[in-house]
């Protein structure tokens, strides 16, 4: 006895998922059920000789058909990542999200941090079962794509990131193993004031060839008229 399914959204237009449900006999009693939800579809066959009740479910991971789904940089049908490339690097690729939202250096930097020596170099340690060695190499890729695109300034807070890649086993040993974490120390007063400085602050607007002072982010006129005389500081 052979049992098929199908998806909703492309049923008929495929020849469905054949399952392979052991000691299925032709005349058992089956049933379709949902459980919890209507989502949760269950596959339950009944065998009264045993006093048994065995229960099959899908896991139904996309709720639309794969036509819906494109590839970025997909054209004419030919796709133009190379091989090496993976496609599903969203836990990696959101870093760039963050670096295109946010500053990556501060407006306002010093020349000369006290607790500096004390900084540690910033680690990015992807933990994973596979592709040790593709992690930094994405990594480098994404950077440079992102100083491309956006010509933000990062100078080289990107690029002094050590990425690297270890399975499970060899992350909880070096956590677990007694060895000292290299951690960095910071001022109190001055991770403060740096982080502080990665707050943008909108000080000004150009509007009719003028240069409009902010109060708070907003324009307000009661300024603009009290500033009438005033020098650049």
């Amino acid at each position: 006895m052979a049992v098929t399914a199908y998806h909703w959204d492309t049923f008929g237009s495929t020849e469905g998922i054949a399952l392979d449900i052991p000691n299925l006999q032709v005349g058992d009693d089956l049933l379709v059920t949902s459980l919890v939800s209507r989502s949760v579809v269950h596959l339950v066959t009944l065998d009264l000789s045993a006093h048994t009740c065995r229960s099959y479910a899908l896991a139904i991971t996309r709720k639309i058909t794969e036509f819906m789904f494109k590839e970025k940089g997909v054209r004419g049908g030919t796709s133009s990542r190379s091989t090496n490339t993976t496609t599903h690097n969203c836990i990696i690729d959101c870093h760039s999200e963050v670096w295109t939202r946010f500053p990556v250096l501060p407006a306002v930097q010093r020349e000369i941090i006290s607790s500096s020596s004390l900084r540690s170099p910033r680690t990015l340690v992807f933990v994973t079962d596979r592709d040790f060695s593709m992690f930094a190499s994405h990594f480098a890729e994404m950077i440079h794509t992102f100083e491309c695109a956006t010509k933000k300034p990062t100078g080289d807070v990107l690029k002094s990131i050590r990425v690297s890649a270890a399975s499970f086993t060899v992350f909880s040993n070096e956590l677990c193993g007694g060895q000292p974490w290299n951690v960095s120390q910071y001022r109190a007063g001055e991770w403060v004031v740096d982080f502080l400085c990665l707050i943008p602050i909108h000080i000004a607007i150009t509007k009719e060839n003028r240069f409009v002072p902010l109060k708070d982010g907003v324009y307000s006129p009661d300024l603009e008229r009290s500033l009438l005389g005033a020098d650049v500081n």
